[in-house]
């Protein structure tokens, strides 16, 4: 199948997301050095995808926290590197050159990330229901992540989502990632949504070892081709 095109005839921004089941959510860290072994070891155990996601780091902080995790990156797959994304933070995203932005329902629209970022970066969107997530689509989000899939130690929320409700999220036409509270053993109740691809904080960066815990969600969640296919992504790669 075709990789999907923008109007220029170039590969869109979600293409990016071909082969990836895994994004970790990372916070900054007490210092650069313990994020910098966090994130390697986390490249180095095969994720795909991090969030940068910090709300107390000031900017120029966490810039360079981002340069980090590029150059990380870079330094693990100079042909394809790891994707770097960024929470919230959109000038953060265009100063550092990072991969993308994640951005909920209080934050930067989609359509002004996209105009403030280019048609190369990708755009991710939180939805916590349907029509949000609907909405995200039509607005032009590269990905989704969806939930909160089940209880979280990051993030307090009044209710989990409806399973009908992600159900229905992981038929829409671009990757979605479940997100809160996943663990490995929840995996399988998520693939029976049709979900086959998850976001994870705390479940994998606050454990002994995290590069340990991201290997086994990796097995867990095992090849994702399928999830391309269905996404429009080209597996012929």
């Amino acid at each position: 199948m075709a990789s999907p095109t923008s109007s220029s005839d170039r590969p869109v921004p979600r293409d990016r997301l071909a082969g990836i089941s895994l994004c970790v959510l990372v916070e900054g860290g007490k210092t650069a050095a313990a994020f910098e072994r966090l994130v390697t070891s986390l490249f180095t155990a095969g994720v795909g995808m991090l969030q940068i996601r910090d709300k107390l780091l000031p900017d120029a902080v966490l810039l360079d926290r981002v340069r980090m995790a590029l150059t990380a990156a870079r330094r693990h797959d100079p042909g394809a590197p790891p994707l770097v994304t960024v929470n919230d933070r959109v000038g953060l995203v265009a100063a550092s050159g990072a991969d993308g932005v994640h951005v909920g329902a209080g934050d930067v629209p989609v359509p002004e990330a996209r105009r403030l970022l280019g048609a190369d970066v990708l755009v991710g969107r939180t939805a916590h229901a349907f029509d949000e997530a609907r909405l995200a689509v039509a607005a032009g989000a590269d990905y989704l992540g969806v939930g909160p899939c089940f209880g979280s130690v990051t993030k307090s929320f009044a209710a989990q989502a409806p399973r009908d409700f992600l159900g229905a999220a992981a038929r829409l036409p671009l990757p979605v990632f479940a997100i809160g509270g996943v663990t490995p053993e929840r995996i399988e109740e998520l693939r029976g949504l049709g979900l086959t691809r998850v976001a994870v904080a705390a479940a994998i960066t606050a454990a002994s070892d995290p590069a340990v815990a991201a290997a086994r969600f990796l097995a867990v969640l095992g090849n994702p081709r399928t999830t391309m296919a269905r996404d429009g992504i080209s597996t012929d790669r």
